[in-house]
């Protein structure tokens, strides 16, 4: 690593271990004076926990040129890793959980420049256990949570044949646009996985149907699961051993 990356990548560390906002203008003041390939190592050499911090205070609203140069791998690794992250109101409030994550996976995808990429990113998280947790959470209220009418059916989106209400089923050509689905509805974001990456929208489903308690419980065990993987993944030490006791919202 060449002098210049790596004081950048010190810089950007130090930045973010006290504030990852700043850290994240940093890299996009840095971004104006080197090109691609210099970012690119910049990111390289980044651990994953730096990675995480940064990226994890953006939305669609302020995308990061970071997020556009990372690698499908970067990504998943972003994504299995932040559950360790998770601020208390979220880790305490299943909407909430729903929510981050929703928003969390619509940046990341959206972000990128080319649907090649966005299905790769797809592709690379689900085929991770953990990823696929996670991939999975924004979907599970959609699929498995009764209907405000007793005796109406359970809304599933995840049926093979059109009923005319769910989303879809048409040919996968068929662009969100053509449902009248607005960005921030996970309506959309599954629309695109059906479109992008049929196989993961499969996985999804059949991970989701495989389980046979109320998506609350589900929730409550797709976190748990992703925060054991994690420390497992990433060998934490007893800075994190508290989190096995964090999830109790939802008994």
């Amino acid at each position: 690593m060449n002098s210049l990356i790596e004081v950048t990548v010190a810089e950007i560390k130090q930045l973010a271990d006290v504030e990852p906002k700043q850290a994240s203008k940093r890299f996009e003041i840095i971004a104006n004076t080197m090109n691609d390939e210099q970012l690119v190592e910049v990111i390289e050499n980044m651990d994953i926990v730096t990675l995480t911090q940064i990226n994890s205070h953006h939305d669609i609203s302020c995308p990061s040129i970071m997020s556009e140069l990372m690698t499908p791998e970067q990504i998943r690794d972003i994504v299995c890793q932040q559950p360790l992250y998770w601020e208390e109101q979220i880790k305490s409030n299943a909407e909430e959980l729903i929510q981050h994550t929703f928003d969390f996976l619509t940046y990341l995808i959206r972000v990128q420049e080319n649907e090649e990429k966005q299905t790769a990113i797809l592709e690379c998280i689900a085929d991770d256990p953990a990823g696929l947790f996670y991939l999975s959470i924004p979907f599970i209220e959609l699929v498995l949570a009764p209907n405000s009418d007793d005796d109406a059916p359970m809304l599933d989106v995840f049926d093979d044949e059109d009923d005319g209400e769910t989303v879809g089923y048409s040919d996968r050509s068929e662009s969100e646009e053509a449902f009248s689905l607005s960005m921030d509805d996970p309506r959309s974001l599954l629309a695109l996985i059906r479109e992008l990456a049929p196989d993961v929208e499969k996985a999804i489903k059949n991970l989701l149907r495989n389980e046979s308690s109320n998506w609350q419980n589900i929730i409550n065990k797709f976190v748990n699961e992703l925060v054991l993987q994690a420390k497992e993944k990433n060998q934490v030490t007893d800075e994190y051993a508290e989190v096995d006791d964090m999830f109790s919202f939802l008994d």
